[in-house]
């Protein structure tokens, strides 16, 4: 079923069979929030963002995920587990629109300022891709925007296993194909680089529950900026060390 194209689609990947903390997405985060459902309302809450999907996969696992989203009243689609790019592919073209906001459910602390910016820059000037990491914003922060008919036209230019595990590689790898910038936050905190506010591991959720604990985040529309994150923590050393020694995945780049 292919449904009514929009200007602006959030598309959020998700999926249960995380290798380092299975379940996070839906592990319980803020009130009666999961994981994911925080993150669906937190984009929601964008005035430039038409239409929510959570791009999930055909594992039965992904039943729970499914279960989630239309707790939510949240739009989905199920795809491949290892062909993520062939996932995005499947959703775009069922659920149509001009473009496209990459989101990760391990990111439950996205900048949503920043992603706006980021659309703004994008459709503005006529951009295939953006992305505003790394570029001085926190782990966990980082947004990607494309434009839908450049996507499906990348989609179908790489049949590389290593571009269809991670969806954009093919876009940042090939500058001379695709008009496309790499945007800077308007506003750099000098303590970013200590911080990892994304969720892969079990002393990362411990974390991230006592940030929101501690800053009595309570609800997505009454949410501090990602810089006043930054300032709290750097006054507050010990919630950093709860992950700080955590090792992330390497981020992904152009093979030699």
């Amino acid at each position: 079923m292919t449904h009514e194209s929009v200007d602006v689609q959030v598309i959020i990947q998700a999926r249960m069979s995380s290798t380092r903390l299975p379940g996070k997405i839906l592990a319980p985060f803020i009130g009666d929030y999961t994981v994911l459902e925080w993150i669906i309302e937190r984009a929601r809450s964008s005035n430039l963002v038409n239409r929510v999907v959570v791009a999930t996969t055909t594992n039965p696992k992904d039943d729970e995920t499914i279960a989630a989203c239309i707790r939510s009243t949240c739009e989905y689609a199920r795809g491949s587990e290892g062909d993520v790019l062939g996932r995005f592919e499947q959703v775009v073209n069922e659920f149509p629109c001009k473009t496209i906001v990459h989101i990760t459910a391990d990111n439950p602390f996205f900048d949503l300022d920043e992603m706006n910016r980021l659309t703004e820059t994008l459709i503005e000037n006529g951009l295939d891709y953006a992305n505003n990491h790394p570029a001085g914003l926190p782990l966990g922060t980082g947004i990607e925007a494309f434009n839908s008919e450049a996507f499906l036209k990348m989609a179908k230019m790489t049949d590389d296993p290593y571009d269809h595990e991670h969806v954009t590689p093919y876009f940042y790898n090939h500058t001379e194909l695709f008009k496309q910038t790499n945007l800077a936050p308007l506003e750099l905190h000098t303590f970013a680089p200590n911080v990892r506010l994304t969720l892969d591991t079990p002393q990362d959720l411990q974390f991230l529950k006592e940030l929101t604990t501690r800053l009595n985040i309570v609800s997505s529309d009454k949410h501090p900026s990602t810089v006043g994150i930054l300032s709290f923590l750097q006054e507050h050393p010990e919630i950093v060390e709860i992950n700080k020694g955590i090792v992330q995945k390497t981020f992904p780049v152009k093979k030699s």
